[in-house]
């Protein structure tokens, strides 16, 4: 069903695409006619970063234009503006962060496997995303073109919306069931200078760069435009905690406040209502309904698709952020606050006054139209607000940040996994850094070590290698250059230097890479092949220790 592909060129009038085919690699070179049989009989077509590049060379290809004119106007930025009809298309960098197919192949570890295999397993990694999109086109009767589209652009078509404009863009309506009287007045003041500023037409761009700190229950919390943040910082304890979330806390902000407008509201009423129904009877076609359900919020901001309407995204964002508050205010005299993160809390509570704080959070639940999820956690260790590792009562562990990747990393993002493992190896179990590091070196798992490294905007990247001089102790360096994606170690190796991103301008500029040694090795080979002894053990153990609070 799905075929994967590449299209190399080679130069002028030289090029071939290679399919990989129920596990086959099909080689063409230069022959059009071969091309369009091979076409005929697939039904998708799936490649990596194809809607820039793959799809349009292969377009040129089938209209008899040279691609490698093609491809020299991709990247001059001339506008290109054939693509491939058909077959239908995926992409499987949409909706990814900047990522590239060498950097995805080392996170994987696939190394040794050409580009076409390497696809294969990214989207096996991204089945569920890939999946979710044919449930919507196929649940809502869209055209099957409509698979092409982003996630915010297939709920634009569910919908039918209208895009919007930015001439209301800072009037903030309010939930009509907010208590505004027992809000803190400062924090309500901030919201309508803000307000004020824009009707007398200062730039909304920067109106929506302001901040407000304000301390409550004792932390400080940031007001503005995004969600709402506050934690203990360097906290650590085993004792008795609640994470009270408010369940999918933007799409009711929206529904119980048409946060809409009128323009597809009732058909996002049905939806939202449809997907509760699947949820409760297990029905599969309820993941369409939740990713439309969960991706508008998202789409309210973004200029390029008809959800367009940045007045209700900042009406959304504004309300979830005062009825967190007042949650906060009325539990502040129960319990002690350890964080609060967008659309929930945790906190810290003694037994006797559990019966209480639930009974509250249900009459808020009842107030604000509201329902929450409430768990239980027996450990914390936060460095702040975006580092931080619990533990559940059942012992299931929840991390983010510098902690997220402790049980490995994955096709995104795959570096210095030993450090996020050391440190939840310390925090929950009390397991020194340096025995963790340790054991994984001697259970041979190296790519616990690596770092992947890239050039990004920079034009290049190199290696500092030293080499001995008269003077005992003191060395000569070069530059190395190396490709624009590299898997990195630390290395006891003394002539081996630092890594460098560098710009090539009258002379060349070096600027060291961040998270790296200043002797480092690169090794962009099979892992089996290395020399683990080389790898400097004392720099991953020191590295660790610099995150111990």
């Amino acid at each position: 069903m799905f075929t994967f592909y590449q299209v190399l060129v080679n130069g002028p009038g030289n090029w071939q695409i290679d399919f990989l085919q129920d596990d086959e690699v099909i080689t063409i070179e230069n022959d059009k006619g071969a091309i369009e049989r091979l076409l005929s009989k697939i039904n998708f077509l799936v490649g990596f970063d194809n809607y820039n590049y793959c799809d349009k060379l292969i377009a040129s290809i089938l209209k008899d234009i040279d691609p490698a004119k093609t491809l020299e106007n991709i990247k001059s930025n001339k506008r290109v503006s054939f693509m491939l009809q058909n077959p239908i298309t995926l992409d499987l960098k949409q909706e990814l962060r900047n990522l590239d197919l060498t950097e995805a192949k080392y996170n994987l570890g696939v190394e040794d496997q050409s580009d076409v295999y390497i696809m294969q397993q990214i989207f096996k990694e991204r089945e569920d995303y890939f999946t979710s999109k044919f449930e919507v086109v196929k649940e809502f009767k869209l055209r099957p073109a409509s698979l092409t589209k982003t996630r915010v652009g297939l709920a634009s078509d569910v919908l039918k919306t209208r895009k919007g404009t930015d001439k209301a863009r800072l009037n903030i309506s309010y939930d009509e069931r907010l208590q505004v009287k027992e809000l803190p007045k400062p924090i309500l003041d901030f919201y309508t200078n803000i307000q004020d500023q824009f009707k007398k037409g200062k730039d909304f761009k920067e109106l929506e760069k302001e901040k407000f700190t304000f301390k409550l229950a004792e932390l400080d919390h940031l007001y503005g435009f995004g969600g709402l943040h506050a934690a203990k910082v360097n906290y650590v304890s085993e004792s008795n905690f609640m994470q009270i979330d408010v369940k999918s806390y933007y799409p009711t902000l929206i529904l119980n406040n048409s946060f809409l407008g009128t323009q597809g509201l009732e058909d996002y009423k049905r939806i939202y209502n449809t997907r509760k129904e699947l949820q409760s009877s297990g029905d599969k076609k309820e993941e369409a309904y939740k990713l439309i359900t969960n991706i508008i919020y998202g789409g309210l901001k973004a200029k390029w698709n008809n959800l367009y309407n940045p007045q209700m995204s900042n009406n959304v964002v504004v309300n979830g952020q005062l009825i967190l508050t007042h949650l906060i205010l009325l539990l502040e005299n129960f319990c002690e606050l350890i964080q609060t993160n967008t659309d929930g809390i945790i906190i810290k509570y003694e037994p006797e006054m559990k019966e209480s704080i639930l009974k509250i959070v249900k009459l808020f639940e009842h107030h604000y139209s509201l329902e929450f999820d409430v768990d239980y956690i027996n450990k914390i260790s936060q460095r702040d607000v975006n580092n931080y590792v619990v533990r559940y009562s059942d012992n299931t562990l929840n991390a983010r940040g510098i902690f997220a990747n402790y049980d490995g990393g994955n096709f995104e993002r795959n570096s210095l996994v030993i450090i996020s493992k050391s440190l939840v190896e310390y925090y929950m179990n009390g397991i020194k850094p340096n025995r963790t590091v340790i054991n994984e070196w001697k259970a041979n798992r190296l790519e616990l070590f690596q770092n992947i490294v890239k050039a990004g905007k920079y034009d290049g990247m190199a290696h500092e290698v030293k080499e001995d001089t008269l003077f005992k102790g003191m060395y000569s360096s070069r530059f190395k250059e190396l490709p624009k994606i590299n898997r990195v170690f630390a290395t006891n190796d003394k002539y081996s230097g630092a890594i460098y991103k560098t710009r090539h301008n009258a002379e060349t500029k070096y600027t060291k890479v961040p998270y790296t040694s200043e002797n480092s090795m690169v090794w962009n080979d099979d892992l089996n092949k290395l020399n683990k002894r080389k790898i400097s053990l004392n720099w991953y153990i020191k590295e660790t220790e610099k995150w111990i609070f």
